[in-house]
């Protein structure tokens, strides 16, 4: 529609506005649950430490990084740990917010209840981001196409359920959504330009910065950055100069960052080293952060290419999930086929494309432990602007059979497509809208694995100059508001951090345990999982529950269990532990 159109599009169009800001309000204060991203917790954390301490430091402690740290001698502290693993972009602008907000820092559910506030606050964030996405995306839709495909586009995306979840879940793909989105805008824009004949530079080096933005917001966009590069050298008129222009503010951001890693840790790469040799090897990426003992992985050609091949035969069966089961995106493939007569919109499209298939070569090589979920699934990143182009299409197609009738002749097959695309909204948003009404801040969270009304105690029950070791320590250190080391691989690693952080004035309070570790397909995954050397604290808070004590090797310490989470089982009302704080003494409350 344009700007200026009246009568029944200018109401449609309010319409649509009132609706989307709806959705988001909706998200936000009536269904939400609190954080679901441990990567999101673990930037919040941060985004608090930077508010009130001004510096880059961290409550979570990943092995890996502080080995590093040990090795370039910096002799760290668990409880003011310098941060190099995180993306600093999203923490830094929630911190601002978090500023203004000192006296709610601190999770409390007896006084504030049991939605963290700044949880809400993260959540408002998340949906002006995909508001912005929206707009974003119907403006790249009318430049390459017209007012019909970007209607239909918007439409997906206001009813994409996943894609709200994933908003208000806290993760750094919440915010990478809109910076693609305006990426992909701004390319549109430069092709169109460029068929023109019409300067490009400036809105080239606007797609630079955001390239850049991308970065820093999260890892693994360098991915969709190179295949952004790729686009404008091959499929740009006089691209390979403005290629340089592009590549010039990542080029310059990576420098900086690693500039500033290599006074923190000795290594340029810093904490990110982890997760490319995550993707040069067999090894997951989140075993190579919890080791404490870090060697470069022997590449294995042979089984590097089977995880690869694995990891699209699951990514690839789940497209539809991993696209927010948004139909016009899907379609996007058939459009691969289809010769666009607009040079803008065949430009875009291939472009497009090869971020796709560089995005699929870097989640295979990465691997997605918890599939669509995975903080590392960047497939949903590129759904609205497949959408577009799946959505020209179902036009295109439809258009050919001649239906008889003006708006089943125009919205026949598009309006299929976007009921089929509404049904996880129909499902899914009337049983949470009830809970959310009914039970107010009372509406069940992310459990399991994540409970926060019952981590806010281990702040309570530990000293200012002691910290605890968790298999989520995202989830403790955000809710908890303790430092808190990533569980380690080698069961050994643990002896030698204690041993570092008491030389430094800092004692170990004990261990952490959730759901986390004890996620798995069969109970033998246990003893040969990731956590397998941890078996003993993974089984014994659920093995309480048969009145069977699964004591730990005599020399460790830390056998006295605290109950987080106590469940009963049984006719003699045994207690099942899936959440334990094992500490070496008694505790009481400190007031």
């Amino acid at each position: 529609m344009s700007p200026n159109s009246s009568g029944p599009g200018a109401l449609l169009r309010l319409v649509f506005y009132a609706a989307a800001l709806v959705m988001a309000l909706l998200h936000v204060f009536v269904t939400f649950r609190g954080l679901s991203s441990a990567e999101g917790m673990n930037q919040a954390q941060l985004a608090r430490q930077i508010a009130r301490t001004g510096s880059y430091q961290t409550h979570v402690v990943q092995p890996y990084a502080w080995a590093q740290m040990e090795s370039a001698q910096k002799k760290p502290l668990p409880l003011a740990m310098p941060e190099t693993v995180q993306t600093p972009l999203q923490p830094l602008l929630w911190s601002v917010a978090f500023r203004f907000m000192k006296p709610w820092q601190v999770y409390d559910p007896v006084e504030g209840g049991a939605v963290f506030l700044l949880d809400r606050v993260i959540a408002c964030f998340g949906v002006t981001w995909y508001l912005l996405t929206i707009f974003f995306t119907h403006g790249a839709a009318r430049r390459l196409f017209d007012e019909q495909v970007a209607a239909i586009t918007a439409i997906a995306l206001l009813v994409c359920e996943p894609a709200w979840e994933l908003m208000v879940s806290g993760s750094p793909r919440a915010m990478l959504v809109p910076l693609f989105a305006l990426a992909f805008r701004l390319y549109a824009s430069a092709a169109g330009r460029a068929a023109e004949n019409r300067g490009t530079l400036l809105i080239q080096a606007l797609l630079g910065m955001v390239c850049a933005l991308m970065v820093l917001t999260h890892w693994m966009a360098l991915w969709i950055v190179l295949g952004i590069l790729i686009g404008v050298a091959a499929f740009l008129p006089r691209g390979r100069a403005g290629v340089i222009v592009v590549a010039l503010f990542p080029a310059l951001v990576l420098v900086a960052w690693g500039w500033w890693n290599a006074q923190l840790c000795g290594d340029p790469l810093g904490g990110i080293k982890a997760l490319f040799q995550a993707q040069s090897s067999a090894v997951a990426h989140d075993s190579l952060l919890r080791d404490f003992s870090p060697s470069v992985p022997l590449l294995q050609v042979d089984d590097l290419l089977r995880r690869v091949g694995l990891g699209w035969q699951d990514q690839f069966a789940l497209l539809i999930a991993h696209l927010g089961y948004v139909v016009p995106a899907l379609m996007f493939f058939l459009a691969l086929l289809h010769r666009f007569r607009k040079a803008d919109a065949a430009s875009a499209r291939w472009m497009l494309a090869v971020v796709f298939v560089l995005v699929a070569l870097g989640m295979g090589l990465l691997g997605l432990v918890d599939k669509e979920k995975d903080d590392n699934a960047l497939y949903i990143v590129l759904m609205p602007a497949m959408s577009t182009f799946g959505a020209a299409m179902l036009v295109v197609l439809w258009s050919r059979f001649q239906i008889s009738g003006e708006f089943m002749a125009r919205w026949g097959a598009p309006m299929v497509a976007l009921i089929i695309t509404a049904l996880p909204m129909a499902v899914n948003l009337p049983v949470l809208m009830k809970f959310g009404l009914t039970m107010g801040g009372k509406i069940p969270p992310h459990w399991p694995p994540f409970l926060p009304e019952r981590a806010y105690i281990l702040r309570l029950l530990m000293e200012k100059d002691e910290f605890v070791i968790s298999d989520s320590p995202a989830f403790v250190a955000w809710y908890g508001d303790v430092p808190c080391v990533n569980l380690s691989t080698q069961r050994a690693d643990y002896e030698l951090m204690k041993t570092k952080a008491e030389e430094r004035g800092v004692k170990l309070a004990g261990f952490v345990m959730t759901p986390v570790s004890a996620k798995v397909e069969r109970i033998t995954d246990v003893y040969t999982g990731p956590y397998s050397e941890w078996r003993d604290l993974v089984i014994r808070g659920p093995m309480l529950a048969f009145d069977r004590d699964f004591s730990p090797s005599p020399e460790f310490p830390f056998k006295i269990p605290i109950p987080l989470v106590g469940l009963p089982v049984g006719e003699k009302e045994h207690l099942s532990l899936p959440m334990v704080f094992y500490t070496d003494k008694a505790r009481t409350i400190r007031k």
